[in-house]
């Protein structure tokens, strides 16, 4: 029995495209030019963003890191 719990990661379409923006206090992680994916960011303000595996890690402003693994869920790192 395997005992791993699996994390939920992100389709790979945002990953390939590679485009992660900050636009009015939200993360936008877009597929294409148009289509993109909000993450929930609520109690706090990003300030940067980048891909880490299959994971987003967000700075806070202050001064947190989020590591999100789906839209609404992220960890404390």
């Amino acid at each position: 029995m395997n005992s791993k719990i699996e994390q939920m990661a992100f389709d790979r379409k945002y990953q390939n495209y590679g485009v992660i923006k900050i636009e009015g206090g939200t993360v936008r992680l877009y597929e294409s030019q148009q289509n993109f994916l909000t993450l929930n960011t609520s109690g706090g303000t990003p300030v940067s963003a980048f891909w880490a595996g299959d994971c987003v890690v967000v700075s806070m402003a202050d001064g947190k890191a989020r590591r999100y693994s789906m839209q609404q869920t992220f960890q404390i790192v």
